[in-house]
C-alpha cells in the first residue's frame, strides 16, 4: 500500500469553517447563538457534565489604529462570558405553563418559546406563532455591556479596539478519555458609542 509523503498535506482531520468577528458598540448587552454540531443534546441534565467556557482576551491594541492587532496586551483583561443552555422540559403540553426561550418536543421536532411568563395555550406548537423550531445542540454566548471598560485603550469615532475570543466545550468525565473542543475562535471588535460616553442622567430623555 502506497503511502503520502508527511509534507503532502491534503485532507484535513479535524474541518475549520474559519475565525469569527463579532462587531458591537460599547455598551451593548448581545446574546449570539452558536450550534454545536458534535453535541446532539447540549442541555444540562441530558448531556451529564458538559463544560462551556466562552473567553475573551484584551488585544494589544493602539490608539488610532486602522488594522486588527495581532498581539494579546500584557497583564491585560480576560473576560470570562456566561454560556446559556437550552432549557428542555420534555414533550410539550397544552395545560402547561411555559416561559420564554423554554424548549419542548412536538410531533418528533423541537420548538422554543419565543415569548412570554407563565403561558397557557392549547395551541400546538406547529400552529402557535409564539414558538419556533429549535435544536438541543444550540447554546447561547452571553456578551455584557461592561465587556471592554477595562481595556487600556478605547475605541474612538474613526478607530475600534479589540479582543480575542474563543469557545472551549469539554466532555463529561470518561473512563477511555474525556476530549475538549474549541469549535468558536475569533475578534471582539468594540466600537465607539456616543451614549457610553454620558451619565444615565443625561441619557433619560424628559417628556
Amino acid at each position: 500500500m502506497a503511502r503520502s509523503r508527511l509534507t503532502d498535506t491534503t485532507l484535513d482531520l479535524v474541518t475549520d469553517a474559519g475565525a469569527v468577528l463579532w462587531s458591537m458598540v460599547k455598551g451593548e448587552q448581545m446574546e449570539f447563538p452558536i450550534t454545536l454540531n458534535f453535541i446532539a443534546d447540549a442541555s444540562v441534565k441530558a448531556s451529564g457534565n458538559y463544560i462551556y467556557e466562552a473567553v475573551v482576551v484584551e488585544a494589544k491594541n493602539i490608539s488610532g489604529q486602522s488594522d486588527k492587532p495581532t498581539l494579546v496586551q500584557p497583564g491585560g483583561v480576560t473576560t470570562r462570558l456566561f454560556v446559556r443552555l437550552p432549557r428542555y422540559l420534555g414533550v410539550w403540553s397544552a395545560a402547561a405553563a411555559y416561559n420564554k426561550e423554554e424548549v419542548v418536543l412536538y410531533a418528533g421536532i423541537y420548538y422554543k418559546l419565543t415569548g412570554g411568563i407563565a403561558r397557557i395555550s392549547a395551541i400546538a406548537p406547529d400552529l402557535d406563532e409564539k414558538w419556533e423550531i429549535t435544536t438541543l445542540n444550540k447554546i447561547y454566548v452571553q456578551f455584557p455591556s461592561t465587556l471592554g471598560t477595562g481595556w487600556t485603550v478605547q475605541p474612538l469615532a474613526d478607530s475600534a479596539s479589540y479582543g480575542f475570543f474563543e469557545l472551549r466545550v469539554t466532555e463529561p468525565a470518561d473512563a477511555v478519555y474525556t476530549r475538549t473542543f474549541k469549535p468558536v475562535r475569533g475578534m471582539i471588535e468594540i466600537l465607539f458609542s456616543p451614549t457610553d460616553e454620558t451619565s444615565d442622567q443625561l441619557n433619560q430623555t424628559a417628556y
